[in-house]
């Protein structure tokens, strides 16, 4: 027999991101989640213990679509399937997850709710690493082999050096536009990032001493 409960999980995530993003998670109503997406409550329960789990999903849901969203982005981008090199790939990156962000509001909104719930922000950073670790592992271990990243440094410790600088910089990013997404900020901050993995935060011409 066929459930039925799955059949509507897509309608549930998706009226559960809609909730989630217009009141918050603490005011978020889990019946009106389950009334508007068309299952019984025995369905839900099949398959979520509560609302945290469900939440979670819509975390994980929504950094499966931001990936997708981003490959696509950077493939588009390329020219006669040519090859990019590791910061030309990396501004891409950050384009596209403007770009996925302008154009899912509701997402958008969505992600500044867990900015505002501490609790909530640590769950789903958790699961984060995941994500990251499927953009950054490859193109690092590729640049290196093509001579674009220094190969003194230990390629895990810069995987991880961009991952939670990638994460610390999306929560900043946040937590500068308030409740509204304002293009050509997101556009200067994410140049400025890029500026400060390139090159760290020395000037030019400064000399360093041992």
């Amino acid at each position: 027999m066929e459930d039925k409960g799955f059949l509507y999980k897509g309608e549930l995530l998706q009226e559960a991101l809609l909730e989630f993003a217009c009141k918050g998670f603490d005011s978020a109503s889990l019946n009106q989640i389950i009334k508007r997406s068309g299952i019984s409550k025995g369905s839900f329960y099949h398959h979520f213990n509560n609302k945290e789990e469900l939440f979670l999903k819509v975390v994980e849901r929504a950094a499966e679509e931001k990936l997708a969203f981003i490959s696509r982005w950077i493939k588009e981008k390329e020219v006669n399937g040519e090859r990019l090199g590791f910061f030309d790939t990396l501004e891409l990156l950050m384009e596209g997850g403007i770009e996925f962000a302008l154009q899912h509001p509701e997402l958008s909104q969505f992600l500044l709710s867990i900015m505002k719930n501490r609790e909530l922000r640590s769950k789903a950073e958790d699961l984060s690493p995941e994500y990251y670790d499927q953009v950054f592992d490859p193109m690092v271990k590729e640049a290196i082999s093509q001579g674009e990243l220094r190969s003194d440094m230990d390629p895990n410790f810069i995987m991880k050096l961009l991952k939670y600088s990638f994460m610390s910089f999306g929560e900043l990013l946040m937590d500068s536009n308030e409740d509204v997404l304002n293009r050509d900020l997101l556009k200067e901050q994410s140049r400025q990032f890029l500026e400060f993995i390139k090159y760290g935060l020395k000037a030019p011409n400064v000399s360093i001493t041992d």
